[in-house]
């Protein structure tokens, strides 16, 4: 997909909403980017990090999406160059809240004027806002996830309820994995000493930064509740398997005395008594329903 430009009091915006080998071909021929650089965009997997350079800042963030169709969370890298004039943003698969955010000030005028009213730093807080707190809706995703499992372990531990709390558990941990290093991240950008980065917009990523550890509370509340419906619903199957085995145990018992006599004058040995007894077979069943009945008494006594 072609990169798209925003331009406007000297400082230019350049997006790549889905990187292309011709992009790269782009950046290499337009900036003086080092070639590390190049390697950390094209890895997926790469964790988030802060480049500090002579004339320009390389960092990756990594902004999570949640995949309904899976219902898995999952990440995607935003990779951002800025220099004193410009900011250069590019992910290798679209991210809705930066497109959305780039539409947004190429359109309005007046989020353009604000946008790049003081630096290339500003626009980094500006976007990063954005997106991290456009993210909320994913941790509204979770919580609501969360509370519907809760419900369904008390009320119906099954098999489908306990792999939807290793899920939910799964994402809750994904999450908390994905924004903490970012919090850290926030504070070693103010400290980069850029001037393109100034002090006076300490406050501001000290805001993004308030936003994440907001984020990080609640996940790690949720952490803690998922971590308590485990232990109920491993309960709840422990109690469950208890009662199967308790019914096969009475049941088993239940039939021994029937199973003992029919063995006993099964076996092919003279002189058992009752054996030439016309009345023997009904000597016999007689006995194990007695014994039946006394086994079953027993059983509800206890």
């Amino acid at each position: 997909m072609a990169h798209a430009e925003v331009k406007a009091k000297g400082i230019t915006w350049y997006h790549f909403p889905e990187l292309e080998e011709e992009d790269f071909l782009f950046l290499e021929k337009e900036f003086k980017f080092h070639p590390l650089d190049f390697d950390d965009l094209r890895d997926s997997q790469q964790l988030p990090k802060l480049d500090t350079y002579k004339y320009y800042l390389f960092c990756i963030f990594a902004i999570p999406k949640f995949d309904r169709k899976q219902m898995r969370m999952l990440k995607t890298n935003l990779s951002i160059f800025i220099g004193k004039d410009y900011i250069v943003t590019a992910a290798q698969t679209p991210i809705d809240s930066v497109n959305r955010f780039f539409i947004r000030a190429s359109r309005s005028s007046g989020l353009k004027r604000d946008l790049f009213s003081k630096s290339t730093g500003y626009v980094l807080y500006k976007l990063l806002d954005y997106a991290f707190r456009d993210t909320k809706v994913i941790l509204k995703e979770l919580v609501r996830e969360a509370n519907e499992v809760e419900e369904a372990v008390y009320d119906d531990h099954t098999k489908v309820t306990t792999k939807r709390l290793g899920i939910v558990r799964r994402n809750v941990l994904y999450m908390r994995h994905v924004i903490d290093p970012q919090r850290i991240l926030l504070g070693q950008i103010i400290h980069a000493k850029k001037s393109f980065v100034p002090k006076t917009l300490e406050d501001y990523f000290d805001d993004v930064k308030d936003t994440l550890d907001g984020m990080w509370v609640v996940t790690e509340n949720l952490k803690n509740i998922v971590d308590g419906l485990f232990d109920v619903n491993e309960a709840f199957l422990s109690h469950k398997m208890n009662d199967i085995i308790r019914i096969l145990t009475i049941i088993s018992v239940i039939l021994m005395p029937a199973t003992l006599l029919t063995g006993y004058f099964g076996m092919n040995i003279e002189g058992l008594p009752l054996t030439e007894s016309p009345i023997a077979v009904t000597v016999t069943i007689i006995t194990s329903i007695l014994l039946l009945l006394l086994v079953i008494m027993r059983i509800d006594r206890e």
